[in-house]
């Protein structure tokens, strides 16, 4: 080396410096292009890292395009360095075989969302609602089909611009926490900037002492903890198979395709062979339960497990012991806790109100239709809620508060019965399903409301059931007497029918008792042909007296509404408008 300097050093200038620029150009070529190679996208999933799960989830998601060094090392040279310092680690446990199975999420060092999720993504842009449409199918023999629909308040923004809600409101305002396990799903504590205050909630059921308080971190929610999947995603078996019959990818008409196709996704194997070889035996489910099926729908059912197969290779890596339950993902709260760590009902301050537990914060009330059916209407336009629907606690008090005069707004037995809230259990908030569903507020007057025409007593059963009719039947049924077929009404078909559906009408969440009023109702009114239902009134009470002057919406003002409108007019239900009012 001394020579060569030497040498270049006894020549002019004009011969050493060029030389001197072609090796550091060169030097400077070779260095850039073995730090590119090793930030490519094929050297983090395939080379060197043991990234087969990750690096098959990405290349299926919405950021495939975007390469893995921009959200694991980001920009800059000290990020650059960081990152190489902490692959040397990962490169000896990989030469070592010690790394870990699975890998261990949340990425510690993972920068923050401020250095490369937002360079695309800019926070304070608004963004508007977001229609979804989601299909599921059931277990039985002939996969029937519902979609739920809602609306996604997606939100952002800033306040100076009026905007500054939904989802995104998240991101505009400093919220903090703590969360007590590597995954971040327990979080007890947690601070938020609301209307220019600082309020503290503490999870009532496990409150931190102060120790564990200084034992944790305090971190800045950003969008990763809500967006922990937003690349490496490995969809639940039932979530998968749902979507791929929704696409067409799977047979909607194979009986029991879906339950079978679950079950074997969902069994535990030693191997992916192994696993493959499992989901090729559903053939042999149809081939013995179905035998003529199977042979005239081999070629189906051989592309339906090809189907299948393939779904399970890009999210089920049992070598690796990842699947779907591996990762909690964050974003909803169906599978994983998600957004119930923090909106749970639990998380109290100290003037005894919650974090906000409403089913319409981030979408509008999910409605489920059967295949067939239209989809349903759903305002653009946020309706104006009472004061005390507002209140922070008003999730976990409502069902207290349930009376008569709800029915001014929401059709019960639709809104109510709802199997996306009532029909299901959350397991991650404590709020049980209700079983049989909310009856039906009846308006019980303490003196019949006076009506254009004379009221005819009729028993306390029949003036439920017409209630319940108006509500629910009168809007395709103009008289009641219609529904007895040959002048006799049987029970157990009637109620066959309203749980299950016929000819185009959907089915009806009804208990047993409310079924019994409708059919007195229906025989009541066979045997008293022309009466109209505006005339129907309750037999007096023996003792009953109103209060002189007292006129209530539930007993005097509803009554009326019910008796006057629901038959004839369409817009009850709280979402029509009639000439800018709504009843």
């Amino acid at each position: 080396m001394q020579r060569i300097f030497a040498w270049l050093s006894r020549r002019r200038w004009f011969i050493s410096l060029p030389i001197v620029i072609v090796a550091g150009v060169i030097a400077y070529l070779l260095i850039a292009g073995l730090l590119d190679w090793a930030n490519s996208t094929g050297f983090c999933g395939t080379t060197c890292h043991v990234m087969k799960p990750e690096y098959t989830a990405y290349q299926q998601s919405f950021h495939a395009r975007v390469r893995c060094a921009e959200c694991h090392v980001g920009p800059g040279l000290v990020a650059e360095v960081e990152a190489k310092w902490a692959g040397a680690r990962e490169l000896w446990l990989y030469l070592t075989n010690t790394f870990e199975r699975p890998i261990p999420s949340p990425v510690e060092s993972l920068r923050p969302a401020r250095d490369t999720c937002e360079h695309c993504h800019w926070p304070e842009v608004f963004y508007q609602d977001r229609a979804v449409g989601l299909a599921h199918y059931a277990e039985d023999e002939a996969n029937t089909r519902t979609t739920t629909y809602m609306l996604l308040k997606i939100g952002g923004g800033t306040t100076r611009q009026g905007q500054g809600r939904g989802i995104h409101w998240h991101i505009q305002n400093v919220v903090e926490y703590i969360a007590t396990d590597p995954q971040r799903q327990n979080i007890p504590w947690v601070r938020a900037s609301l209307n220019g205050q600082t309020v503290t909630y503490v999870d009532v059921t496990q409150p931190l002492s102060e120790a564990e308080w200084q034992k944790y971190e305090v971190r800045v929610m950003d969008c990763i903890d809500c967006h922990n999947r937003a690349t490496h995603i490995f969809r639940p078996a039932d979530q998968a198979v749902d979507e791929a019959m929704a696409a067409g990818l799977l047979p909607t008409d194979l009986p029991y395709l879906r339950r079978q196709a679950v079950a074997a996704m969902q069994a535990e194997y030693g191997s992916q062979e192994g696993a493959l070889a499992g989901i090729a035996a559903l053939a042999g489910f149809y081939q013995q339960n179905y035998p003529a099926l199977y042979q005239e729908r081999r070629s189906d059912i051989e592309r339906a497990i090809a189907v299948l197969q393939d779904i399970y290779r890009s999210s089920h890596f049992p070598e690796y012991r990842v699947t779907p339950q591996t990762y909690p993902d964050n974003v909803g709260h169906s599978a994983s806790p998600g957004c119930f760590r923090c909106h749970d009902g639990k998380h109290l301050a100290q003037d005894g109100s919650s974090i906000r537990l409403h089913c319409n914060i981030c979408h509008t009330i999910p409605q489920t239709v059967p295949a067939g059916q239209p989809a349903p209407q759903i305002p653009f336009v946020s309706e104006m809620q009472p004061e005390d629907h507002l209140a922070s606690n008003w999730m976990a008090e409502h069902r207290k508060a349930v009376d008569s005069s709800c029915a001014s707004c929401h059709q019960m037995q639709t809104f109510c019965a709802n199997p996306n809230c009532h029909g299901r259990s959350w397991p991650y908030v404590d709020l049980g399903a209700v079983s049989p569903p909310f009856p039906l507020p009846q308006p019980v007057p303490a003196t019949p409301t006076p009506l254009p025409s004379p009221a005819v007593a009729v028993p306390d059963a029949v003036v439920r059931g017409q209630a319940l009719y108006l509500q629910s039947c009168a809007a395709c049924h103009p008289q009641p007497g219609q529904l007895a077929e040959g002048g006799r009404v049987e029970r157990e078909e009637f109620a066959q029918a309203i749980l299950q559906g016929k000819e185009g009408m959907p089915a009806m969440a009804l208990s047993a008792a409310q079924i019994d009023d409708l059919v007195a109702l229906v025989a009541w009114s066979v045997q008293h042909p022309g009466v109209p239902l505006a005339t129907l009134a309750p037999a007096p009470t023996a003792g009953a007296a109103a209060t002189p002057g007292t006129v209530r919406f539930s007993t005097d003002v509803l009554p009326v509404l019910q008796g006057q409108c629901a038959a004839t007019c369409q817009c009850r239900g709280g979402h029509r408008r009639l000439q800018g009012y709504r009843l």
